[in-house]
């Protein structure tokens, strides 16, 4: 039987708030900027053959092959983040922090092929404790390659750790499947994938993929995930700028602590259309069925004589549900340039406290680079849902990003960035809107500025 058990306030509620509203601020902006990533690969020249340039906003000042390392220090405002004050009252605090860090990118492109690699490692402290310190580090590493006039191969993989506050982020394909954790401070990650191509002819191609994802969150009663995926796709070119294709895929994923497992199968199919001046549009529709079992922890509290209680609601659940899966893509990519608008609906292994979930997101980025300054913006909408229980309740924020770098002399640039969230429902703490505000200087050995993604 279900079981309602209630913790102390002053134990709990204070703690939970601080880790969920923490952690929650991770996602939104570890998600925008993945998306933001994400769509900016997608608007890749796969003309050249490559197929790998254009994974961040930096590579937009480079022409060809290059090695970019670079460090960075940052002051940091923060300002919004909800806790209990020692009169048990709701209050918003503001902290000033810091952020050192550097990295390296880089991307080689050669006959039939291309590699690129980018890392981002750095530490940050914040004077108010509760606002948190620690290390946060991401690694992505794209490799194609023509291995003959019908059959190529291709590889993305990504992994990471990632804290509250991290502001970037570079990757290619975690959009749908990785992000923070709702009550904990830190997210490990990783993702590989694994792409052949058989090109029959000219315009008929066969596409076989497999992935494997594994997320881990650092707080008690989390529920880590692993999973795996396979599909395989049929594309038709009918014309030299449109092409069609449908595809099959089965996913698996299982949980920690007996949390049960999905299994999906997902059909689907595709629409890709390049329009002139660099404008191409990906269209993709179908459903998903997904079987899900096990057993499900849910933190919950309620208000019982003035007094907010906290505590855990337990049982089973076993589900089967038929969800449609749908997104559009809108890219434009130039030398100077990159804008993206997205939108749709997926299924994700969840964040911890979720698990298989349905996800409902739309955003959309332009980033504009000069000869030696980037001003990038960019926006998101998330809202998740469980497929697996009835139990848990929906979960949803929209939020907005700007930066801009400059570079100031030889090898050294100044940056600034802007990032506002709303949390339109964090359960029964109602909603909630911070800011964060990061301004220093970065040492980069080809004179490029930091950017937003």
């Amino acid at each position: 039987m279900p079981h309602l058990s209630f913790l102390s306030r002053q134990l709990k509620g204070r703690n939970i708030l601080r880790s969920v509203w923490g952690s929650c601020r991770v996602r939104s902006i570890f998600l925008f900027c993945v998306a933001a990533a994400t769509l900016a690969a997608q608007s890749t020249d796969s003309e050249s053959g490559s197929g790998t340039k254009g994974i961040t906003a930096a590579s937009q000042f480079f022409d060809h092959d290059f090695v970019n390392f670079f460090v960075y220090g940052n002051g940091v405002w923060d300002s919004g983040l909800p806790t209990y004050s020692a009169t048990n009252q709701l209050v918003q605090n503001s902290s000033f922090g810091w952020e050192a860090g550097g990295g390296v990118n880089a991307t080689r492109s050669f006959k039939d092929g291309g590699l690129t690699i980018n890392y981002r490692g750095s530490y940050r402290e914040f004077q108010n404790g509760g606002l948190g310190s620690g290390e946060s580090q991401s690694l992505s590493l794209a490799f194609n390659k023509r291995l003959n006039r019908r059959w190529t191969f291709s590889t993305d993989v990504s992994g990471g750790i990632l804290e509250y506050g991290t502001s970037y982020y570079s990757g290619s394909s975690l959009a749908s499947t990785t992000s923070g954790s709702l009550f904990g401070s830190q997210t490990r990650f990783l993702n590989a994938g694994l792409s052949v191509t058989y090109a029959q002819t000219r315009r008929l191609s066969y596409v076989f993929s497999g992935n494997f994802l594994l997320n881990s969150y650092d707080y008690a009663g989390a529920f880590s995930s692993r999973g795996g995926n396979g599909s395989a796709s049929v594309l038709y070119r009918v014309t030299a700028k449109t092409t069609v294709g449908g595809t099959y895929s089965r996913t698996y994923f299982w949980y920690s602590q007996n949390g049960g497992s999905s299994t999906i199968d997902s059909g689907s199919l595709t629409l890709s259309h390049k329009f002139p001046d660099h404008w191409q549009l990906d269209l993709s529709a179908g459903v998903n069925r997904s079987h899900s079992s096990g057993t499900i922890t849910i933190p919950v509290s309620t208000y019982y004589d003035g007094a907010l209680l906290t505590g855990y609601y337990t049982g089973p659940y076993n589900r089967t549900l038929y969800t449609p899966v749908f997104q559009g893509v809108l890219t434009h990519s130039f030398r100077r340039s990159s804008a993206s608008i997205a939108g749709g609906q997926s299924i994700m292994a969840g964040n911890g406290l979720f698990l298989t979930s349905k996800n409902q997101f739309a955003n959309g980025a332009f980033s504009f680079s000069s000869r030696h300054s980037n001003l990038s913006f960019g926006g998101n909408f998330v809202r998740l849902s469980s497929v697996s229980n009835t139990v848990s309740q929906t979960y949803s924020y929209y939020g907005a990003s700007a930066s801009y770098g400059i570079n100031l002399v030889r090898y050294l640039s100044a940056n600034t960035r802007f990032d506002l969230v709303h949390y339109a429902n964090l359960f029964s703490y109602g909603s909630f809107t911070e800011s964060r505000v990061s301004f220093g200087l970065s040492l980069s050995t080809k004179s490029v500025p930091l950017t937003l993604f």
